[in-house]
Formats: C-alpha cells, sequence, structure tokens
C-alpha cells in the first residue's frame, strides 16, 4: 500500500542551500512533533523558515484528515534556488563578485504505520530502558 504524502516548497529563500542543510539534517526522518520542538529552539537563520514550510505541510496533511501523531518527515531538502550576481568595486578600479543565493526548501510528510513503529523497536521506550536493555545483551 502507497502511503500518502503532504508537501509544501519554500521558493527563493534567501539563505545558502549550503546552511540551510544544517537544519535539514537536524530534523530528517523525525515525528513532527519532535521536528517543531527542535526547530523553534536552533539558533540558525534556517530554522524559522523551515518552521514556517513544516507547519504548511502539517496544515496541508490536516486539511486531508491525516493523524498528526503518526505524521512524520518522509524528506526534506535545501536546493539551489537562482543566484543574484552583483559586483563590488574595490581598489585600483577592480570589480570583486558577489553572488547571493537563493534557496528552495522542501518538506515532505508522510503517515508512519503503528507496524513499522513497534518494528523500529524503540522509539516508544523511554531511554533508561533502551539503555538498560543494551548492557543487558551486552553483557550475554
Amino acid at each position: 500500500m502507497e502511503t500518502k504524502t503532504y508537501r509544501a516548497i519554500h521558493r527563493r529563500a534567501p539563505m545558502t542551500p549550503r546552511k540551510a542543510r544544517y537544519v535539514a539534517d537536524l530534523v530528517r526522518g523525525k515525528p513532527v512533533d519532535e521536528a517543531v520542538d527542535i526547530l523553534k529552539f536552533c539558533p540558525r537563520r534556517a530554522a524559522p523558515m523551515y518552521l514556517k514550510v513544516l507547519m504548511s505541510a502539517l496544515a496541508n496533511a490536516e486539511e486531508q484528515q491525516a493523524d498528526r501523531r503518526r505524521l512524520h518527515i518522509v524528506d526534506i531538502r535545501a536546493d539551489d534556488g537562482p543566484t543574484m550576481r552583483r559586483w563590488k568595486t574595490r581598489s585600483r578600479g577592480q570589480m570583486f563578485p558577489l553572488l547571493i543565493r537563493y534557496s528552495h526548501l522542501t518538506v515532505v510528510l508522510g503517515e508512519r504505520d503503528q507496524k513499522e513503529r513497534r518494528r523500529r523497536g524503540g522509539a516508544d521506550r523511554s531511554r533508561s530502558a533502551r539503555v538498560s536493555a543494551s548492557r543487558a545483551a551486552q553483557r550475554q
């Protein structure tokens, strides 16, 4: 069965894609509620932009009656947008290029099945339970 996906895009975000990818790596694959918390407290400049795109994708999903608790980030990207070329005058009549880069920020949400969630083995357990299970496995 093919899962339904919900997408939102911010075109021409005024930031380089390389800097936006740092934030994208923080929330890739996370559940929506956890990703919102991470983006709210992330100090990077791309975080508020990604938060708005994520909330837009979430609104698209809720419009289609999707269950918010089962949503997670399937794909998050920062692709190259247009590059504005300007020139900065320097000493002795020289011209130095200024490249003002833009990005296209994309967020795709998908629903995770309850079976798949159980199969991941540990997403619902607390950290102390996972640590004790890991130590017990190492002792054997």
